[in-house]
């Protein structure tokens, strides 16, 4: 199903264009329609207007998976970032549209999480189990297919991880985890492609929002654990990373000792945790009171500290 946007032009003129896109498509009128908002179209059609024009490319290039026609004066399409000599025939017109993804399937499959907490907490369990698939839906609609046995996911819109991962914070109290059987998740993926799931989990982790209930525990000195080294992809060149887990594998710390032993800012610590702890890295334990551990172990932090300080000069970082 294509879903076109049409701009700079009167309804009947909407209208001509659609039925022109139909027929040189051999397309049901139901599978070519009227879009009217920008984030749920396929296509984006505008009058050649030196202003339309400029506005239109501003905003693909904000949305990647949106293509980008122009329609002339003399009715010609051709595509807004390509050749702007070259027209558009019948044949790539039909070929581009039945491209276009159909539009997604509502899922039926019953809740089995909703908003931020509840599905941080199952999202943990089901990473740290390697068992079973789910589907991440908004208002119904899947937004992340997860498959928790391989450690992969498809993304049905085709969105970059950067921008899916700002999604994801910005209404993650108004998702669903739905629960879903490996048969019902290889029939919504398709011939999409699979892509490793730890990196958008990390970069989801590492937005701001909706940590205060975690935010709360550590601030009552909750110490925390790392369960094993974190994939390279995500740690990438970040040193502190590196250092955090560490010192994190050897035993748990309060974000306070943490800052203390390496002698890095408390927010960097937090800015670690967040992501580790989505991705079912960190696991957190309760205080054990007392101030021991940074009095007994201050010379081991020192000389860690120490260490990196030297590492960090050695490679120039």
């Amino acid at each position: 199903m294509a879903r076109v946007l049409v701009v700079g032009s009167d309804i009947q003129g909407e209208h001509a264009l659609l039925q022109r896109l139909r027929a040189a498509a051999a397309l049901p009128a139901d599978t070519v329609r009227s879009c009217h908002d920008l984030d749920d179209c396929d296509l984006l059609v505008i009058k050649d207007t030196p202003a339309l024009r400029n506005a239109a490319l501003r905003m693909v290039r904000e949305r990647p998976r949106i293509q980008f026609w122009i329609e002339d004066q003399q009715g010609r399409l051709r595509d807004g970032q390509g050749d702007p000599r070259s027209t558009l025939d019948d044949h790539a017109i039909e070929h581009a549209l039945r491209q276009m993804p159909a539009a997604p399937a509502p899922i039926e499959e019953p809740i089995a999480a909703r908003g931020a907490k509840a599905i941080t907490r199952a999202l943990r369990e089901s990473l740290q189990s390697r068992h079973g698939h789910a589907v991440l839906a908004l208002d119904g609609l899947p937004v992340l297919l997860l498959d928790f046995e391989q450690d992969q996911m498809v993304v049905p819109d085709g969105s970059g991880n950067v921008e899916l991962a700002q999604l994801l914070s910005d209404v993650f109290e108004r998702l669903a985890l739905h629960g879903i059987a490996g048969k019902r998740y290889q029939q919504l993926a398709g011939a999409l492609p699979r892509q490793s799931l730890r990196p958008l989990l990390w970069q989801w982790g590492q937005h701001p929002a909706h940590w205060q209930d975690l935010d709360a525990r550590l601030q009552h000195h909750a110490r925390v654990r790392l369960l094993r080294w974190p994939d390279f992809r995500v740690l990438g060149h970040q040193h502190d990373s590196f250092r955090l887990c560490s010192l994190l594998l050897k035993r748990p710390c309060s974000v306070d000792e943490c800052a203390s032993l390496l002698e890095i800012p408390r927010e960097a610590v937090r800015a670690f945790v967040h992501p580790a702890y989505l991705c079912g890295y960190a696991a957190l334990d309760a205080p054990t009171g007392g101030g021991g551990l940074l009095r007994s172990t201050g010379d081991a932090g020192g000389l860690l500290a120490r260490m990196w300080r030297s590492v960090r000069q050695r490679g120039g970082g």
